[in-house]
């Protein structure tokens, strides 16, 4: 079975906004055995719209489009499926009533044109949007199916997973893709197609994939079959292989993060973490307060960002200052301890470094970063180097710092 899926809106086709819609509905279609084989961007234009429809229908058993289904005058993907399945709109007052309920709950009258998202095609079954107004529609012809559903992506993807996923399961035909995702991070892409260079030869074409961000290096296992667990005793398989020769580089699998992974670690070994910021400026702080319960072992930070908060919140000496600066290994080990002990955590967690794009040297360039981390077993520190812009090395270091944190509570 082979499907298509449509992006719809001027915003996507100028690079304003990125088209992520596509790539979660290639994942989901992909594990339920689904191949998609056509994407398509069109901008806000009924001909447009309506040459995607053909072309997608005439090559592929699913179309699944996005976007232009709100209650603005630019939003015209109703009007031209409703043109181009030869269909008439009639009032869904389920659709209405839900519509009128999500303002209320805000406080708020609806206004008029909201009204016309009720309006649905008389030919086609509506798809409830618990996360939004407008529904997404589902549109038959012959055996072929196209769906319509709002571009935000929070909305696309209750509706999907909520009354979509279930039914293209069942159109499959039996072929089911299971995925992990192993996820890397301090090692280069290069250098981890290197280690699994000899593995590599073993797998069929496809079934392991790079994915290189500026973090980390995800791979991307893929294993297609019509029995679920050979896939899975074949994933787990590879998974374990994989993981034998990479060891702790893998530092989780999937959707998991680093600050989730920390966290876990906190919480098996009842450790409490400060951390301690100048050049990454709380981004450390923010990954980590991202994760649901991390008040149980996150007690808190100081962003010191220059030097006078180093000394006073801190305790850095101006003696380390004078001689090796704020960005060196003796400012960031001073800095772990200092935020460690004076708010009474179990560990401290302390970066420093140069950003950039100025304030570097030949001796200290820009993206020079120095991490400690503070504990109860002593106290150890990295140097690291990173390139690309300001806001890439700042998340960069954060990414790292984590990692480094990492590491020390798995020894």
């Amino acid at each position: 079975m082979k499907a298509a899926i449509i992006t719809i809106g001027n915003e996507i086709l100028s690079g304003m906004t990125l088209d992520t819609n596509a790539a979660y509905l290639s994942q989901e279609l992909g594990k339920i055995g689904i191949e998609v084989v056509l994407k398509i961007s069109v901008g806000d234009r009924p001909a447009d719209i309506g040459q995607a429809f053909k072309q997608a229908l005439a090559g592929t058993d699913i179309v699944l489009c996005t976007g232009g289904l709100g209650p603005t005058s630019d939003d015209i993907t109703k009007r031209v499926a409703v043109k181009f399945f030869k269909a008439k709109l009639k009032l869904d007052k389920g659709t209405l009533e839900h519509i009128h309920s999500r303002f209320a709950k805000r406080g708020i009258e609806m206004p008029a044109c909201n009204r016309g998202q009720a309006m649905v095609p008389n030919k086609t079954e509506v798809l409830f949007n618990p996360e939004g107004t407008a529904p997404g529609l589902l549109f038959k012809k012959a055996k072929k199916i196209l769906v319509l559903m709002p571009g935000v992506p929070r909305e696309m993807k209750a509706i999907f997973a909520g009354s979509l996923k279930e039914r293209l399961t069942a159109l499959s035909k039996g072929m089911d893709i299971r995925v992990v995702t192993l996820r890397t991070t301090g090692i280069a892409e290069s250098a981890v197609s290197e280690k699994l260079s000899g593995f590599e030869k073993e797998l069929a074409k496809g079934a392991l994939a790079y994915l290189p961000t500026h973090l980390g290096v995800d791979l991307r296992l893929t294993i297609s079959g019509k029995n679920l667990s050979v896939i899975d005793n074949k994933l787990n398989d590879l998974s374990e292989k994989i993981t034998g020769v990479l060891g702790h580089v893998i530092y989780g699998k999937d959707d998991q993060t680093m600050e989730e992974v920390v966290g876990r670690l906190l919480k098996e070994k009842k450790l409490t973490l400060t951390t301690a910021e100048s050049c990454s400026g709380g981004l450390i702080a923010d990954r980590i307060t991202n994760i649901s319960g991390s008040s149980d072992y996150y007690l808190g930070s100081a962003i010191a960002y220059s030097n006078i908060l180093k000394e006073k919140m801190l305790g850095v000496k101006s003696q380390t200052l004078r001689l090796h600066g704020a960005v060196s290994k003796e400012t960031a080990i001073e800095m772990a301890n200092g935020v460690r002990g004076r708010l009474g955590s179990d560990l401290g967690l302390a970066i420093t470094g140069i950003a950039g794009p100025g304030g570097g040297t030949d001796k200290k360039p820009v993206g020079l970063i120095f991490m400690a981390v503070a504990g109860p077993k002593g106290t150890v520190v990295e140097e690291r180097r990173f390139l690309g812009q300001r806001r890439h090395i700042k998340e960069s270091a954060a990414q790292a710092a984590l990692n480094m944190l990492r590491l020390y509570l798995l020894k």
